[in-house]
């Protein structure tokens, strides 16, 4: 059950398409990612300006939805420019619209159309709804601090493994029943990890602001190695279990928008010329 691989992937390069499965037309769509198992997807969504749909129903996926810019109404619900919302699997919303236009990233969790109905579908679950928020009102916090395995990275005051200092998120939606989390991930600028790990589970990014430099991606065979990939922003990253990535670092600072389908869990390993990689792309590049 895991999502395709894209390791360097842009967005804007993704030839959009209409967004099928029964809502009124005249959305576009760019694919990041599928599962080809759930059927779920990640997609980026332009809504046009003016676009309305008033007839009310569910969608049969569960629906992650945060707002690059403009805005959009979803039932009694209205998202503006970095607004974060969930809506359940089968959770009834009345009138789409967005007078102004809209671009946002949707995370399905299954295959997924649009039932029109006046009912929540059987077995929904209002109850796990989400937001909207303003993702800027919420607090940052230290991620690191319980769950790093192993790193190469040792702090210089204690003597112990751990992370470098520098990456904050913000919690969105976590799922204690299904590990699912969706988070908002910051690297400060400068930030650099010189470790490589891997995940036994899914890992999708998406690059909402700022830039971001990766040594190396291999899988498990270390087969299909890509090196020295270079992401600014509207990149987006899906990692199946397994991938191998780092090291990493930031020259300007990078706003992620990040998706996992178990809690995170990361493994580390020692990347022997992360120096020379990080220096040359810290040293030549230039971002404003």
């Amino acid at each position: 059950m895991a999502v395709r691989r894209e390791d360097c992937l842009d967005v804007n390069a993704v030839r959009p398409r209409p967004l099928d499965g029964g809502l009124t037309p005249g959305p576009n769509a760019r694919e990041l990612t599928v599962n080809a198992t759930t059927g779920g997807d990640h997609l980026v969504v332009d809504y046009p300006t003016g676009w309305q749909h008033s007839l009310p129903g569910y969608v049969t996926a569960g629906q992650d939805i945060y707002l690059l810019k403009g805005e959009l109404t979803i039932g009694t619900m209205h998202l503006s420019t970095g607004d974060y919302a969930y809506i359940p699997e089968g959770v009834v919303f009345e009138t789409m619209a967005s007078i102004g236009g809209a671009r946002a990233i949707v995370f399905h969790d299954k295959h997924h159309r649009f039932v029109p109905s006046a009912a929540h579908a059987p077995n929904a679950r209002p109850d796990k709804a989400i937001g909207p928020h303003q993702t800027w009102r919420l607090p940052w916090q230290d991620p690191m601090k319980e769950v790093v395995k192993k790193s190469t990275w040792v702090d210089p005051n204690t003597g112990r493994e751990g992370r470098p200092p520098g990456v904050l998120t913000k919690t969105l939606r976590h799922d204690l029943e299904t590990g699912e989390m969706v988070a908002l991930t910051s690297l400060a600028p400068g930030f650099v990890d010189p470790g490589t790990e891997h995940h036994p589970h899914d890992e999708c990014l998406y690059l909402v602001a700022g830039d971001a430099y990766i040594g190396y991606t291999y899988d498990h065979k270390k087969l299909d190695e890509k090196f020295d990939l270079v992401l600014t922003r509207d990149f987006y990253i899906s990692r199946p279990p397994g991938i191998r990535h780092g090291p990493v670092c930031t020259q300007t600072g990078a706003l992620w928008l990040l998706y996992m389908n178990d809690k995170y869990t990361g493994i580390y390993r020692e990347v022997d010329d992360w120096q020379q990689r990080v220096g040359k792309y810290m040293a030549t590049q230039v971002f404003r």
